[in-house]
């Protein structure tokens, strides 16, 4: 009985352990589920709003043009807005013209008028590659939209009216201010939008005056002598230049006005030189006969100088002088020689390369020679190129006996002097 009653009391017990331990592994069960499910919204909230930041941002085209409005023949380009914050996107142009004889559109945008009209066209874009790379790096978070919208423009496309470009020339230089040697050059400003228009330049200058200053073809000028002159200049456009103009001016006509450019030149000298001639000696003295050089002083150190003399003699029967300055005794008397001098043009070349772009200056001024002419003594003689006898002479008459003369007497002294020492030796 008792083993029976123990029996009956463990069943018991165990029963009612049991009937704790149920609930609690339900709970626990419970629990886990309830976690599951938790985790499991959570990630669908996330995800939903991930989606919700996922923003949008459009990037279709826009033009900044309403219409086209020009003129036959003119050009002109399409541009299209930037992307919000972005600069330098790029792409291709998709352009309609829906009549192609008016107005025509290529790739890049570009437009010109080709015949007077009016039509429509329908304008696209697409951005390239790289353009589309760096939208998506700069909005990273948002999905690039790009509505198939075409924008549609009108057209209208007047005649063009005659336009003109003036392609006189003007000059840098009007005046021109130089010493000789001095150099410059002419330029023609721009003209029809070409900023530095080639040509020829072309220089009317009196032939009187072709010495005083020079213009060559490329408009380079040189002052040449001293002197004052006005000439003409003109200047023919380059065929390059002109088809520069006419392709920065298409259409228009080029016009030119025929008026002449009078430049103004005045060309001084470096400095001057006086090259006054001055004549050696004050005066002429010498004997019937007796001829003589005139000499002039070397100027500004050149010795081997040439020129020519011109004289005017009171009497000329006294002595006559010839143009290279020599000259004659005719006859004894007194007058006066007034002589002028004038440098060869060699001498004038050597004094211009040792002083370049120098003028020279020469008083107006003549030198008078008084000469004096004596009888000639018998037997004198006057060597040529003196002026008058230097030294004391001997007498003209017999001269050549009165020398023997002496000659024998001197013999007989000196005989006399040996015999009287002979005699003197014997005693």
């Amino acid at each position: 009985m008792k083993t029976i009653k123990g029996l009956m009391l463990g069943i018991m017990f165990s029963s009612t352990l049991l009937s704790f331990s149920v609930p609690a592994f339900a709970t626990e069960e419970s629990s886990t589920t309830a976690s599951e499910a938790s985790v499991t919204t959570e990630t669908s909230v996330t995800k939903t709003k991930a989606i919700e930041e996922k923003k949008e941002i459009d990037i279709t085209p826009k033009f900044k043009i309403n219409e086209i409005k020009t003129t036959v023949s003119n050009k002109g380009t399409i541009e299209v807005e930037q992307v919000e914050g972005m600069t330098g996107l790029k792409g291709t142009f998709k352009a309609t013209v829906a009549d192609k004889s008016v107005l025509s559109i290529n790739a890049q945008g570009q437009w010109q008028g080709l015949q007077a009209g009016k039509t429509t066209a329908s304008l696209d874009f697409d951005w390239d590659a790289k353009s589309m790379k760096k939208i998506q790096e700069k909005y990273p978070n948002h999905q690039l939209i790009k509505r198939d919208i075409a924008q549609e423009v009108a057209v209208e496309v007047t005649p063009d009216e005659e336009k003109s470009v003036d392609i006189t020339p003007k000059f840098n230089v009007g005046t021109i201010n130089a010493k000789i040697g001095d150099t410059g050059q002419f330029k023609v400003a721009p003209m029809g939008g070409v900023s530095n228009p080639t040509g020829t330049y072309t220089a009317y200058i009196p032939d009187t005056a072709k010495d005083i200053i020079s213009v060559d073809a490329t408009g380079k000028w040189k002052a040449l002598k001293t002197g004052t002159v006005d000439f003409t200049l003109d200047f023919k456009l380059s065929a390059e230049s002109t088809k520069e103009i006419q392709d920065k001016n298409p259409g228009s006509t080029l016009t030119r006005l025929d008026i002449a450019t009078m430049i103004k030149a005045e060309v001084k000298p470096v400095g001057i030189v006086d090259i006054t001639p001055t004549i050696e000696g004050a005066s002429i003295e010498g004997k019937v006969g007796d001829t003589g050089q005139l000499k002039v002083k070397p100027i500004e150190g050149i010795e081997d100088t040439t020129g020519l003399f011109t004289v005017s003699i009171q009497d000329p029967t006294i002595i006559e002088v010839d143009t290279t300055g020599k000259w004659k005794a005719l006859k004894a008397g007194t007058t006066e020689v007034t002589i002028m001098y004038s440098w060869s043009d060699e001498t004038m070349k050597k004094l211009a390369e040792k002083y370049p772009g120098y003028d020279f200056s020469m008083k107006e001024m003549a030198q008078v020679i008084k000469v004096t002419i004596s009888e000639k003594t018998t037997g004198s003689t006057k060597p040529v190129g003196t002026t008058k006898p230097t030294g004391k002479q001997l007498p003209a008459t017999n001269e050549t006996s009165t020398n023997m003369t002496w000659i024998i007497g001197m013999m007989i002294l000196g005989l006399a002097v040996v015999g009287w020492y002979k005699k003197e030796s014997v005693n």
